[in-house]
């Protein structure tokens, strides 16, 4: 057990790991995309999201998104009772595409003003889920499911990580400052109270 220091009261140790589309496919019970729903569906009726979906929304959107360009889904779950506490999730983008299944930086914004940020030849990974239960925020789990992540993505040659949050999202905009991301001058084409922050995941070396 370790303490919550907001709560001030004991809680169940945790571990992260990645959850690929096969543990999905063999979990027969579908216990883990239940839990996954009901996370989801709490973490997101708070606000300043204040959305209203479905466990049946959820877990059907799981599976589409899990069928992404290289999706990828890490999540934190107790060492004892294996409850799922939090998770993260998101998917490549493409500047352009003919694949369906596919996403792109605009179908993501619903505008263009992304696309100049991306060359060509670079490879950007967007989150679209981020999410913690109350009785375990203010612990680093967020910070160590982004962390992990970004260790991840480092690994599969990405150059940048994407993120999208609400301006009223104090909590997740300091995870992005902490984690050196910068706010792009860019708000979504249909919520335009989010902005978007980019993370360069290597540096640039230039040599005279």
């Amino acid at each position: 057990m370790t303490l919550n220091p907001i709560e001030g009261r004991m809680v169940e140790e945790y571990h992260i790991k990645r959850i690929r589309l096969e543990d999905l496919r063999s979990d027969q019970a579908g216990s883990l995309v239940s839990h996954l729903s009901t996370l989801i569906c709490d973490v997101f009726s708070e606000p300043p999201w204040y959305e209203t979906y479905t466990h049946s929304r959820i877990i059907f959107g799981l599976g589409v998104e899990m069928m992404r360009k290289n999706a990828i889904l890490f999540i934190a779950q107790t060492n004892q009772s294996n409850k799922i506490i939090g998770y993260i999730l998101g998917q490549e983008l493409l500047k352009n595409t003919d694949d369906e299944r596919n996403q792109t930086l605009s179908k993501i914004s619903s505008g263009v003003e992304l696309d100049s940020y991306i060359n060509d030849d670079e490879r950007v990974f967007y989150v679209g889920g981020l999410g913690v239960i109350k009785d375990y925020r203010r612990m680093g789990v967020a910070e160590q499911l982004s962390a992990g992540l970004i260790l991840e993505l480092k690994s599969q040659g990405f150059n940048y990580r994407l993120g999208r949050t609400d301006l009223a999202a104090d909590k997740m905009r300091k995870l992005y400052i902490k984690q050196g991301f910068d706010e792009l001058p860019v708000r979504d084409g249909v919520h335009s109270n989010r902005s978007y922050w980019l993370l360069a995941l290597y540096v640039s070396v230039f040599f005279d």
